[in-house]
């Protein structure tokens, strides 16, 4: 039996006034339903492309994923939605907290969370999985190598990564990693270090399978990356760009 339309007008606003209430912006275009989208068009395009390029494997029914860093849920919701039991961590801020309990409500999802630092994470805390996604986290930390070796130990199959990849004029070959002292101090120092702990391709290969990864392989490099050189030649500085890399345990 069809739901008559202004049944469905009438939930579509109460959601829209729910959302309005919610303070500050959304990260992600997240679909709550009711034609309700907490993205604009354009938001809802950059993120179809970014799930396109991460590879995510399309099926994930009886599969175990980590979201690392999982903010408002946007790759945690569509991890649910290709079939996975799903683990969402963080150390999230009580506004994003806030946003991702109501799109659990509103999407009746049943994603399970825990508020925890990424260099914490261990198989006796939140188990292993078959699938961990780590998103634009890596270059925000203090000990990156430290992190990584943490999620080697909850990994049991692959590991998505996506962080932000160093882009120095020269040297691109050579595992180096632009120094950044974390966050909060980073913010508080003035000094803008811009790419953070971004690293080269090489290093980042080279981390992960010293953290344990039996095999790694780079799946997107920054875009632009010959302007980017360009960019660092001339400015002295190197650029950043975002680079996505799957790992693999035997």
């Amino acid at each position: 039996m069809a739901v008559p339309e202004h049944t469905n007008s009438t939930k579509t606003e109460a959601l829209r006034k729910e959302l309005d209430a919610l303070k500050g912006p959304w990260h992600s275009p997240i679909d709550l339903g009711h034609g309700v989208n907490t993205g604009d068009a354009l938001a809802q395009r950059r993120f179809a492309r970014r799930i396109k390029l991460m590879q995510i494997p399309e099926n994930l029914t009886g599969k175990r994923v980590l979201d690392i860093g999982a903010y408002d849920g946007f790759f945690s919701f569509e991890f649910e939605r290709r079939g996975a039991e799903v683990l969402s961590v963080d150390i999230w801020t009580d506004a994003m907290w806030e946003k991702f309990q109501f799109a659990i409500e509103k999407r009746k999802s049943q994603i399970k969370h825990k508020r925890i630092d990424v260099c914490d994470l261990t198989p006796d805390e939140v188990g292993t999985f078959d699938i961990v996604f780590c998103a634009g986290v890596l270059y925000h930390l203090r000990h990156p190598l430290l992190a990584l070796e943490a999620i080697r130990s909850v990994t049991d199959g692959l590991l998505i990564l996506e962080t932000v990849t160093l882009v120095p004029f020269t040297h691109e070959r050579f595992p180096m990693i632009g120094f950044f002292p974390g966050d909060e101090e980073a913010i508080a120092s003035g000094h803008g270090y811009g790419v953070c702990a971004g690293a080269t391709i090489a290093w980042i290969q080279a981390a992960l399978r010293s953290a344990g990864f039996d095999k790694v392989e780079c799946k997107y490099k920054p875009s632009m990356r010959w302007w980017r050189k360009m960019v660092a030649l001339f400015t002295n500085k190197p650029q950043g760009g975002r680079g996505i890399y799957h790992a693999y345990v035997k």
